[in-house]
């Protein structure tokens, strides 16, 4: 069980890598709303939170088993196939669901055209860069900290799939967490920025559900995902 869902996970970075996906139209932007102004600010460099969050980070490499270390790397790919192919098995492929490839294309779109704006404005550097003793474990990132953006992105989609799929909205938030502290073990991010990036992907999919273009969207890859799954 462990070994193919390793390989789905594999496969699924390593389409990502050879096929990259072409730019996508955001439901939301920074225009939409500005985090900047509406997110609490990470924790002040040198604060006793601020150490705090560099520990959290090397106990969870500390920690980390080599399998685990390895599912780290994994995630480094922003993919709903390697967000949620463990969860829904080889029947979730691009192949069967290219509307929720599409949806969750412009979902990215989303988060970036959110996020990358506003990381320079909180100008947190990330644990592998401010500290030598934390290891890039995950596909290495320079861009700001804070928020998570693989956080984010991962929070919208699970509230997408666990609203498409609410049988399985367990097994989705379990994946959702296990994705997201993929960027603390893998060195990109402190466990505060995880907890901004969960605000983040929260407050952005309730703007998102609020737009008629992305109702629509959302109701032609439910209706595929759900077939493609035999429910």
């Amino acid at each position: 069980m462990i070994a193919s869902r390793r390989l789905l996970l594999a496969s699924a970075f390593a389409a990502a890598l050879v096929f990259p996906a072409f730019a996508a139209e955001p439901y939301v932007t920074n225009k939409t709303m500005d985090l900047a102004v509406l997110m609490q600010p990470p924790p002040v460099k040198g604060s006793a939170v601020d150490k705090s969050d560099m520990q959290a980070v090397l106990d969870a490499q500390a920690a980390a088993s080599d399998a685990r270390k390895r599912l780290a790397f994994e995630d480094s790919a922003e993919t709903v196939y390697v967000m949620f192919g463990s969860v829904f098995g080889p029947k979730f492929t691009e192949q069967t669901t290219p509307k929720m490839n599409a949806l969750h294309e412009r979902i990215a779109e989303s988060e970036a055209g959110t996020l990358d704006p506003i990381k320079p404005v909180f100008g947190r550097v990330r644990p592998w860069l401010a500290n030598p003793d934390v290891k890039a474990i995950a596909q290495p990132t320079k861009s700001g900290s804070y928020p998570s953006g693989h956080t984010t992105q991962v929070i919208i989609t699970a509230i997408v799939m666990a609203a498409m799929v609410p049988e399985m909205k367990y097994e989705i938030w379990a994946r959702a967490d296990e994705y997201a502290q993929s960027r603390v073990i893998g060195g990109m991010h402190y466990p505060t920025d995880i907890t901004a990036g969960t605000r983040a992907g929260t407050a952005i999919a309730a703007v998102m559900f609020q737009q008629p273009e992305f109702q629509a969207d959302f109701a032609a890859a439910k209706a595929e995902v759900r077939a493609a799954l035999g429910l």
